[in-house]
């Protein structure tokens, strides 16, 4: 059980130092190697909160969820462009259930990248209130 549960730390630790260093680089627009070895000082370096372990595959598909969120925000702001969207609603989106900060930070990320959305808060059930506007049915 402990091997299992050290396991999770490490793999935990590994994401975590990893998307603190795609942020950094992200952030810098520079992947020299000087500036590689200063993002990675700085990723383990940084304090971590100290909030429930999330499980890697959990966050691998968080992460996942908003690399393919990416291509699908381009795509719909081209769309509010050419019909542009003018009512707006609250609607609830499902989200993991966990109480990982880093998960839930995610989740959020991916609802905030796509035009014209945004989260408002997270219900007891583990989703998402969000605001969005939405294109007008045709008359």
């Amino acid at each position: 059980m402990n091997r299992r549960l050290s396991a999770r730390r490490v793999a935990s630790w590994g994401l975590t130092t990893g998307f603190r260093l795609g942020i950094w680089l992200l952030l810098t627009s520079n992947v020299g190697r000087f500036n590689m070895v200063v993002g990675l000082i700085l990723a383990m370096v940084l304090p971590r909160a100290r909030s429930r372990l999330a499980s890697p595959g959990l966050l691998l598909h968080s992460l996942w969820a908003v690399l393919l969120s990416i291509p699908q925000a381009y795509a719909e702001a081209v769309t509010m462009t050419i019909r542009p969207h003018r009512l707006e609603r609250l609607t609830s989106l499902k989200g993991s259930g966990s109480q990982s900060a880093l998960v839930v930070f995610l989740e959020v990320f991916r609802i905030t990248l796509t035009p014209l959305t945004i989260a408002l808060g997270q219900r007891a059930d583990g989703s998402y209130l969000v605001h969005e506007l939405v294109e007008e049915p045709p008359t």
